[in-house]
């Protein structure tokens, strides 16, 4: 029974770094993809322009980055959600 426990205070941490990393990840997508529609509606950028020559240098790595970060997020709660259903069978 203690052990049942101790396990379960050690996992509460997880949790919290997870959430932590899917909320950066999806803030960080948000903030791009605003920035990117400021500066194509507002301040009128040729590079904002989606597909274009000058986006893919200046913007698609921002979205590969924080898509990745995203991905990572969803994926670790995924993977835990498969080992604590494992560790309840």
């Amino acid at each position: 029974m203690q052990s049942i426990i101790t396990r379960k205070q050690n996992m509460k941490p997880h949790k919290t770094i997870r959430l932590v990393g899917l909320v950066t990840g999806l803030s960080g997508l948000a903030i791009t993809i605003a920035l990117n529609l400021i500066a194509l509606f507002l301040l009128k950028k040729v590079a904002a322009v989606y597909f274009s020559e000058q986006w893919w240098t200046d913007w698609f790595p921002s979205y590969i980055v924080w898509l990745t970060f995203t991905i990572i997020g969803i994926a670790s709660f995924c993977w835990r959600n498969r080992d604590d259903m494992k560790a309840d069978a």
